[in-house]
C-alpha cells in the first residue's frame, strides 16, 4: 500500500502529460490564426506525441533498464515543464513546433518503461498499476479537450498554454519530493531475455486498439456531418472526443483492477476483446449510417471504455514473458512503440474512406476486421508467468 500511495504524484504528473496533449484539440482554428499555420500543420502537433513514443520508447526502455526507471521519469519532468513553460512564449511555428516536440518527449520517458515501475513497485497488484498509469493518461487527455474550450473563453490561448504548464510544475514538484523513495533493486542489468516470439500477439492488439482509437476520432467530425450541420455539429464533434477518452480513462482505471482483484484476467482479457469488436461495428455504423446521437455516443464511451481496457490488459501481459523489472520495462517499450507504429500508418490509410457514406463500406470492414482479430487472439495472451520465467526468478532470488 505504502508504494501505491508513492505513485499518486508520478499518476498526476501523466495526467498533465495527456492534459496538455489535448487542451489543444478544441482551439484549432484559433492556432492556425495565432501561428499562421495550415490545418495539417497544425494537425502534425497533436501528432508529435505519438511520433515521440515511435521513435524514443525504446531508448527510454534500455534508460530504464540499464540504469533505473527514476533517469526515465527524470528525463520526463524535464522535458514536459521546458517543452509547456517555454511554449507559452512562442511566437511562431516552427517555435511552437520545436518545443512542443520537447514537451511531448516526456510521454515516452513517463509511460513506455511501466512495466518497470509497476513490477517494481507490486508485482501482484502489476495490472492494477498499469491501468491506472495509462487510465491517468486518457483522463488528462479527456479533461484538456473538455475543459480546454472554457479554458480558451476565461483566458485566450495564453491560458491554454500556461494552465497545462502550471500543471506540470506542480506535478514534477510533487514528483521530485518521491522519487527518490522509488524502488532501486533490479535483478539484472541485461536486456536478454526481453523479447520473446509470443509478445507479437500482443504488439498486434495494442497497435490494433490504439490505431482504430485514433481512427475514430479522426473521422468523427467529417462522419457527423453526413447528418448534422451548424452549431450542433461543431458542439457534438467535439463531445465525441472527450466520451472517448473519458470512457478509455474509465476502463484503463476500473476493469484491470476489478479483474486482477478476482482474479479473471485471462476471461476479462476475452471479455473486453469481444465488446470491442461488437462495439467497434456498432460505432461505425451508427456514426456513418444514422442520426442517433445518444447512440453514437453511447457507442463512443463504451468502446473506449472497454478498448482502452484491452489495451492495457495485454500491455500488461507483456510483463510475464520477463522475470525482473528491468527486462518488464523494456518489453513494455517495445509494445508501445509497436502500437504507435500502429498509429501513424492505420488511420491514415482508412480514414480517407470516410469522405461519404458510399465509401465508408471500404473503411468500416478493414476496421471491424482489424479488431476482430484481435479479439481471436486474445485468449492465447500470457494471463500469468510463463514456466521459464518462474524458473529464472527462482534461480535470480
Amino acid at each position: 500500500m505504502d508504494n501505491l500511495k508513492k505513485l499518486l504524484p508520478y499518476w498526476f504528473f501523466v495526467f498533465t502529460i495527456g492534459f496538455g496533449w489535448f487542451i489543444l484539440a478544441p482551439v484549432i482554428p484559433e492556432l492556425i490564426a495565432h501561428l499562421s499555420a495550415t490545418l495539417s500543420e497544425i494537425v502534425l502537433i497533436l501528432s508529435v506525441y505519438g511520433y515521440t513514443m515511435a521513435i524514443i520508447g525504446l531508448i527510454a526502455g534500455v534508460l530504464s533498464a540499464k540504469f533505473t526507471v527514476k533517469s526515465s521519469i527524470y528525463l520526463a519532468m524535464l522535458f514536459s515543464i521546458a517543452g509547456l513553460f517555454i511554449r507559452i512564449f512562442a511566437t511562431d511555428y516552427t517555435e511552437f513546433l520545436i518545443l512542443s516536440i520537447i514537451a511531448a518527449s516526456a510521454y515516452p520517458f513517463s509511460l513506455a518503461p511501466v512495466g518497470s515501475i509497476a513490477e517494481s513497485m507490486d508485482r501482484k497488484k502489476s495490472a492494477t498499476i498499469t491501468g491506472l498509469s495509462i487510465g491517468s493518461l486518457f483522463l488528462g487527455m479527456s479533461s484538456g479537450a473538455l475543459l480546454g474550450p472554457y479554458i480558451y473563453l476565461a483566458f485566450s490561448l495564453t491560458g491554454i498554454m500556461a494552465f497545462p504548464a502550471i500543471l506540470t510544475i506542480i506535478a514534477s514538484l510533487w514528483l521530485f519530493v518521491y522519487l527518490p523513495q522509488y524502488p532501486k533493486k533490479y535483478r539484472g542489468k541485461s536486456l536478454k531475455g526481453s523479447f520473446k516470439p509470443g509478445m507479437i500477439k500482443n504488439w498486434y492488439i495494442g497497435l490494433s486498439m490504439a490505431s482504430i482509437s485514433i481512427l475514430f476520432g479522426d473521422i468523427a467530425a467529417t462522419a457527423l456531418g453526413f447528418h448534422f450541420t451548424g452549431t450542433f455539429l461543431l458542439k457534438l464533434s467535439g463531445v465525441m472526443g472527450g466520451v472517448e477518452f473519458l470512457g478509455s480513462a474509465m476502463g484503463a482505471l476500473i476493469l484491470p483492477f476489478i479483474l486482477e482483484r478476482y482474479h479473471m484476467i485471462r476471461s476479462g482479457t476475452v471479455m473486453t476483446g469481444l465488446v470491442s469488436f461488437i462495439f467497434a461495428g456498432i460505432l461505425l455504423y451508427s456514426l456513418v449510417y444514422t442520426n442517433i446521437a445518444s447512440m453514437i455516443t453511447a457507442s463512443f464511451f463504451i468502446f473506449g471504455f472497454f478498448g482502452n481496457a484491452f489495451w492495457v490488459l495485454a500491455l500488461n501481459s507483456i510483463i510475464n514473458y520477463v522475470d525482473d523489472p528491468a527486462r518488464a520495462g523494456f518489453a513494455t517499450s517495445m509494445y508501445s512503440v509497436a502500437t504507435n507504429v500502429g498509429v501513424a500508418i492505420i488511420p491514415v490509410v482508412l480514414s480517407g474512406y470516410f469522405i461519404s457514406i458510399t465509401s465508408s463500406i471500404y473503411g468500416i470492414i478493414p476496421a471491424v476486421a482489424i479488431v476482430l482479430v484481435a479479439f481471436i487472439i486474445s485468449p492465447t495472451l500470457l494471463a500469468g508467468k510463463s514456466t521459464n520465467v518462474k524458473e529464472v526468478s527462482a534461480e535470480a532470488e
